[in-house]
C-alpha cells in the first residue's frame, strides 16, 4: 500500500486590502456649466426636432435631468475589499477571471482605478483612497494585469475641444 503526498491548498477568501470610500466620483458644478449645458441642449433639441421628431429631443433633456441629479445627489461611503479572489464592493464580488486589466488615473479630485472587465457591465471604477495606491497594485498584481490604455486620437480630440470651449 502506497501513500501518496496531496498537497492540500488553502482555497479560502482572505481579505488583502480594506478601505473606505465613496462610491464614485463627484464634482460639483458651478452655475454657468448649466447654463452652457441648457443652452447647448436646447439648440441641439430644436435641430433635432426638425430632422427626426421628438424622441431625440427627449433622450437629450433626459441626459440633462440625469447630469443635474447626479450632481445634486451626494455620493455615499460604501466598503471595498481586495481578496484572494478578487475585488469585493457592495456585496457583490468580481473575481480576477473576470477582468482583463485595471490602471490609476485622476478625476475631479479624485484617485480613480478603473478596471475593464470580460463581461457585463464592462467596466468598473473604485474610488480609492490614493495613499493606499501601491498595497492596491500589489494586492492586485496576483490576479490580473496592470495595463494604462493607449491615448487615442479621439481622447486627444476631445481634450483639445475641451480646452477651447470649456462650458464653466
Amino acid at each position: 500500500m502506497a501513500t501518496e503526498d496531496i498537497e492540500t491548498r488553502d482555497f479560502s477568501e482572505k481579505t488583502l486590502v480594506e478601505f473606505e470610500a465613496y462610491d464614485r466620483p463627484h464634482k460639483i458644478w458651478s452655475k454657468e456649466f448649466y447654463s452652457s449645458v441648457i443652452v447647448i441642449a436646447f439648440l441641439v433639441s430644436v435641430i433635432l426636432y426638425f430632422i427626426e421628431g421628438v424622441i431625440p429631443v427627449l433622450v437629450i433633456w433626459a441626459l440633462v435631468f440625469m447630469l443635474w441629479a447626479m450632481a445634486k445627489t451626494e455620493p455615499k461611503m460604501i466598503k471595498t475589499s481586495i481578496t484572494s479572489w478578487g475585488l469585493k464592493t457592495l456585496e457583490k464580488t468580481y473575481r480576477y477571471e473576470e477582468m482583463a486589466n485595471y490602471w490609476f488615473e485622476t478625476k475631479w479630485g479624485s484617485r480613480l482605478m478603473r478596471i475593464n472587465l470580460n463581461g457585463l457591465p464592462w467596466h468598473l471604477v473604485v474610488v480609492i483612497d490614493p495613499k493606499l495606491e501601491e498595497e492596491i497594485k500589489k494586492s492586485m498584481a496576483t490576479g490580473v494585469i496592470y495595463l494604462e490604455p493607449e491615448t487615442t486620437w479621439v481622447d486627444r480630440t476631445l481634450k483639445w475641444v475641451g480646452e477651447k470651449m470649456p462650458l464653466e
